[in-house]
């Protein structure tokens, strides 16, 4: 649990900038940018010759991103119709973009990942408990 929280908590360092692209009562468009250098902790052991940046990695920025657009903590319900389409390497910047609809229990919508040449490296959807 430590490295994972550890990992989360070192997000802050890693988005360059995040901001609000539409809101309204019910909805959240939002999107940020992310540079993870070589030194991130999430590369290591993955894979040490050939470093990725971790699935469960990517998913925390999408969390991260949700939380700070909506300036509260977010639990993870769920997430769907993952597609991981690209990796993303130490040094690659890449846009996180989510666009959520508050439901009956929680925000719920659909997240991107898509490194700055334009390839998507990730797709799907989320759902959050408040």
């Amino acid at each position: 649990m430590k490295d994972r929280q550890s990992l989360y908590g070192a997000l802050s360092s890693c988005c360059l900038e995040w901001r609000i692209d539409v809101q309204t009562d019910r909805q959240l468009q939002a999107s940020a940018d992310f540079l993870f250098d070589e030194g991130y902790a999430g590369f290591r052991g993955h894979f040490p010759d050939n470093p990725i940046l971790p699935a469960i990695v990517q998913l925390a920025a999408v969390r991260y991103l949700c939380e700070r657009a909506l300036g509260r903590d977010l639990s993870p319900q769920k997430y769907n119709k993952i597609k991981f389409k690209g990796i993303v390497r130490p040094n690659d910047r890449f846009v996180v973009a989510v666009d959520l609809s508050d439901g009956q229990t929680g925000w719920h919508g659909t997240f991107s990942l898509t490194r700055k040449d334009a390839e998507v490296a990730a797709t799907g959807i989320v759902a959050f408990h408040l």
